[in-house]
């Protein structure tokens, strides 16, 4: 896909694999859409990213995931303002130490890091369609022992953050492999990829042992964008939907991340929560 003219929508560009992503799609001519929760945060970042890609066409928009009237406020404007949509970048995601619930009453890392994604790629799949080429890209390659918990989808028993972050990673996963299915013959390819350990803003929140492994090993952003963008731009990937990527390497599909009843009753189970809102 050639960038050049091509709407780009990253969710977490503030900071991080989104910035970095932003400012990469930038260089290449896209009209990039930085959706950011903070505005002062989001304006900090494209008034960056202009100091460095002269000519950028960038646009700044407020939203936080953790409220689906501000998720349904933000794709209404973003319709209203936009003819096109050809990629959705789902990148932002939250870390959280203790358990939290937002206003709509689910827990904090489930709705931002999964019924989000799901919701917003469900309110633009309009102006995907439209769009002569599209990618959907979710960061989401867990590990892969962990298995949907369907009775503490909430993660009410046994908190531990990390192990709850990678479910939320594993539902998207499963998300994205089950739409792919769904959209096949639309143009619109799904896929999900592992940029591999880049130092983010959720090392704050991660168990000492990996932020101390972060410290040591972890690249640049700027240099985990590059998978992002590889996959954006591959000829390849327009003809491989509903993979995964750990980087550039294609990662072969484990029997339970196959199971097409596993994803069906996610699927399932996802209508029902967010039914009220949209349709999956």
């Amino acid at each position: 896909m050639n960038l050049s003219g091509k709407t780009c929508l990253i969710t977490g560009a503030n900071s991080g694999l989104g910035f970095a992503t932003a400012k990469r799609f930038a260089e290449l001519g896209a009209n990039v859409v930085l959706v950011c929760r903070d505005f002062q945060k989001g304006k900090n970042a494209m008034n960056e990213i202009k100091k460095e890609v002269l000519g950028a066409n960038l646009e700044l928009m407020i939203c936080d995931l953790a409220s689906i009237k501000s998720i349904l406020d933000f794709t209404k404007k973003f319709k209203e303002t936009h003819s096109e949509l050809n990629v959705l970048f789902n990148n932002a995601a939250v870390l959280t130490q203790n358990r939290t619930v937002t206003e709509d009453g689910y827990e904090r890392m489930l709705q931002v890091n999964y019924l989000a994604p799901v919701l917003l790629t469900t309110s633009l799949l309009d102006l995907l369609k439209s769009s002569k080429e599209a990618r959907i890209i979710n960061i989401a390659v867990p590990p892969e022992k962990l298995q949907v918990d369907f009775d503490d989808l909430q993660f009410l028993t046994h908190y531990k953050p990390f192990d709850e972050f990678m479910r939320t990673k594993l539902y998207l996963l499963l998300y994205s492999i089950e739409l792919s299915k769904r959209l096949a013959g639309t143009g619109i390819i799904v896929n999900s990829i592992n940029p591999g350990l880049f130092k983010s803003g959720l090392r704050r929140e991660s168990p000492w042992l990996l932020g101390k492994i972060t410290d040591l090993f972890a690249v640049t952003a700027d240099k985990a964008a590059e998978s992002i963008v590889f996959h954006t731009l591959s000829n390849e990937a327009a003809a491989n939907s509903g993979k995964v990527f750990v980087k550039r390497q294609e990662k072969i599909l484990i029997s339970y991340w196959n199971d097409s009843q596993i994803r069906k009753r996610l699927w399932s189970v996802t209508e029902l929560l967010i039914d009220k809102y949209s349709t999956v």
